[in-house]
């Protein structure tokens, strides 16, 4: 079976809104900008190269000298064959020519080049010798793309039409008047399991193979659904699930080979639908190119997932860490308004620490029930940390009589080197009124990432045959090798942090016995493997491990697939509690 290939990158020539424009590609690429960007325009150029990698696929090859590329397999492609408007191509409304170049990561090119009327012209750039037959073009650019296409509100009454016609459609603006016969010509197997990603989005809701009903002019095509004891049409149903229906629709064709193309999704589903697609789509295929405005969306992928698209740019700009989000709110046109528009709908809102809101909200989905974090129930925000509680404790105060409506507030603060009687003395300040604080059981966050088992099994995973005899072995020993590494460095912070805590309440002990005492009591603890990975700075320790990884096995570890990795097992039972604690106070 043929390997396929991921895009690596994509370059636009006098195309569109762009005169110039690169766009490199990861596995995970979410663009962002504002209106008229050009974030559908670089989607568009994919419908493009899709259709025409199609006609070409099944036709012969002539050689032709394309410029500096030299005698390349060259193919005319007729405008009918593209499904997406050919009008106004050229940057600028100029005479020339357009460019779209796709490179794929085996290093082959597959350039377009659109006239302003007329054929295109489409040929493979590769280091091999050109070659005429179609099985050249499939085997040098193995691309399985995925387009979901403009998606429109069911027909009422579907007509019957014939396979041929659906497929010719399938791809196309058409796609949605075809819903019902295009699933009527599958059989129960592919059915059954379109109808179970279906259910992923619309639990307890099942749709039912499509039947043709007879007695009018012509046969019309229905397709049902029930929900508990009612039984309904498609059509029946709101746009948001004939839009989840019809983008599983497309999904349902993917799989780890395949590059998914999506275009503004959050258009038409609900922030919760959002996030599910996401997730869906992350645990399908291989790549994909999503275009979005939406703020759950980029909020639940990784900052370097993140592409802020600019007209008057050379290329894409990817986000680096969370100071780049500013940009990206700049550039889509959000603001703390929205983030009060969005407060007054939940009525809820929980504070965290930097990134803490991602990584939590990962590891919350594998502990049962504890998926409120990210399901767009509550309105999260940012804090400081403990320097900034205040804002916390006075914040259900400021909402009711600034913006007349009262809400429960909660905070999760990183408990950073502070000792057991500073952590109470703190909770026993701020958790006042509506407020419910809570500190983490570890140092920070990124502490729950040092799980030596779920890091092993990334490496596994992602290393597949190129990892060395005794990788294991290997891998334990960098994360111990971290973790012992920062020993002193935590022991000193720890100290210094109990001598200030002890100073601050005015306590009798001198420096040097407060000093021996922690000594003493760290370095007994520090014999038990839990304790070093609770203490420890995570942050740092992980960063550290993953660089290891990387320079000695090659396999690039990120805390996304750690948490994939994990169990509930994994998870520290106090943060399970803690989390506990947090939603039965937002709820009650």
């Amino acid at each position: 079976m043929r390997e396929m290939s991921k895009v690596k990158s994509v370059e636009f020539q006098d195309y569109k809104t762009f005169s110039r424009f690169t766009l490199s590609a990861r596995e995970k690429n979410v663009l962002v900008g504002p209106n008229n960007a050009g974030k559908s325009t670089a989607l568009d150029a994919f419908r493009i190269v899709f259709d025409a990698l199609r006609y070409a696929g099944r036709r012969n090859a002539f050689l032709k000298t394309q410029g500096d590329d030299g005698v390349c397999s060259t193919w005319d492609v007729p405008a009918s064959a593209i499904q997406t408007d050919l009008r106004y191509c050229i940057h600028n409304f100029g005479d020339g020519r357009a460019r779209i170049s796709v490179k794929l990561e085996n290093g082959n090119t597959f350039k377009v080049l659109l006239p302003n009327d007329g054929p295109l012209e489409c040929y493979l750039k590769t280091d091999l010798q050109p070659r005429k037959n179609t099985q050249f073009l499939r085997d040098q650019f193995p691309l399985n793309l995925v387009i979901v296409p403009t998606l429109s509100p069911l027909e009422q009454n579907e007509e019957l039409v014939l396979q041929e016609t659906v497929e010719r459609n399938r791809y196309g603006r058409l796609a949605s008047r075809n819903f019902r016969n295009f699933w009527l010509h599958k059989n129960e197997a592919e059915f059954e399991a379109f109808a179970d990603l279906v259910e992923l989005g619309w639990p307890g809701i099942r749709v039912t193979r499509p039947e043709i009903e007879r007695g009018g002019k012509r046969p019309v095509v229905r397709m049902y659904f029930r929900d508990g004891p009612h039984v309904r049409e498609v059509q029946w149903a709101g746009f948001g699930f004939q839009v989840w229906m019809q983008t599983m629709m497309h999904l349902s064709a993917s799989n780890h080979s395949t590059t998914l193309i999506l275009d503004e999704p959050d258009i038409y589903l609900h922030p919760d639908l959002q996030h599910r697609l996401l997730r869906l789509a992350s645990q399908r295929v291989g790549q994909y190119f999503i275009a979005t405005h939406s703020t759950e969306i980029i909020n639940d992928v990784e900052p370097g997932e993140v592409l802020i698209v600019r007209p008057e740019s050379r290329g894409a700009k990817r986000i680096q860490g969370e100071a780049g989000y500013s940009d990206v709110y700049s550039a889509i046109g959000s603001s703390e308004n929205a983030q009060f528009a969005r407060l007054a709908k939940t009525k809820k809102v929980m504070y965290f620490e930097g990134k803490d809101a991602k990584i939590l909200s990962k590891i919350a989905k594998k502990l049962g029930g504890m998926d409120f974090i990210s399901n767009s129930s509550v309105t999260l925000m940012k804090t400081d940390g403990f320097s900034n509680w205040s804002r916390v404790t006075t914040s259900s105060w400021v909402f009711e009589n600034f913006f007349g409506f009262k809400i429960p507030v909660s905070a999760v603060f990183d408990r950073d080197y502070r000792c057991d009687e500073e952590i109470a003395d703190f909770l026993s300040e701020v958790n006042v009124g509506d407020t419910l604080c809570r500190v983490l059981p570890h140092k920070e966050v990124e502490n729950f990432l040092l799980v030596p088992d779920a890091i092993l099994a990334v490496v596994e995973k992602y290393g597949g045959d190129s990892l060395p005899d005794g990788y294991e072995e290997l891998v334990m020993d960098i994360i111990g090798a971290s973790v012992e590494e920062m020993k002193s460095k935590t022991l000193s912070a720890r100290i210094g942090a109990r001598i200030s805590y002890e100073v601050g309440k005015g306590s009798k002990k001198d420096i040097a016995t407060i000093s021996a005492e922690e000594e003493s009591n760290f370095t007994t603890l520090w014999n038990d493997e839990e304790f070093r990975y609770r203490v420890v700075p995570g942050k740092s320790v992980f960063t550290t491990i993953a660089g290891e990884i990387q320079k000695r096995l090659k396999v690039t570890i990120t805390s996304s697939r750690v948490i994939d990795e994990m169990t509930a097992a994994d998870i520290n039972p106090e943060l399970f509690e803690t989390l506990k604690e947090i939603q039965k106070h937002l709820d009650g």
